[in-house]
């Protein structure tokens, strides 16, 4: 007798390596547009809590350009959110990155990705 498969897991991956070059126009800030306040809170961070309240989002992992350490501290203590530094020179390039990454993390082939850019904050959790 052969043994049913498991139900697959759902992530959610965050692609958050961006410049945000065509948003920096004069007199902005220099952070990448993902690092914006919005609301009190920066982009990233409003898409994030949406994601975080799906419960059947095993994890969340965010990919960053090598080096940068912003989300470090803020999410050390949120487990089911990953930060990897494997951030690409382009968008598809930080995805592919990041579809790897969550390979090493044990993500099966019959599990689901939900690609959604961090920089789009306007998604809420029951969306």
């Amino acid at each position: 007798m052969t043994a049913s498969p498991r139900p697959p897991n759902f992530f959610a991956l965050l692609p958050c390596a961006g410049s945000g070059n065509r948003a920096l126009g004069a007199g902005a800030q220099p952070a990448p547009k993902q690092y914006q306040p919005v609301a009190a809170k920066t982009m990233v961070m409003h898409t994030l809590a949406a994601f975080s309240g799906v419960a059947r989002i095993k994890r969340c992992l965010v990919v960053v350009s090598r080096g940068d350490t912003f989300l470090s501290l803020i999410l050390a203590a949120k487990p089911a959110i990953v930060i990897a530094d494997c951030g690409g020179d382009t968008r598809a390039a930080s995805v592919l990155n990041g579809l790897n990454q969550l390979v090493e993390m044990g993500a099966q082939p019959a599990d689901w990705v939900l690609v959604h850019d961090a920089a789009r904050c306007l998604v809420t959790t029951a969306q």
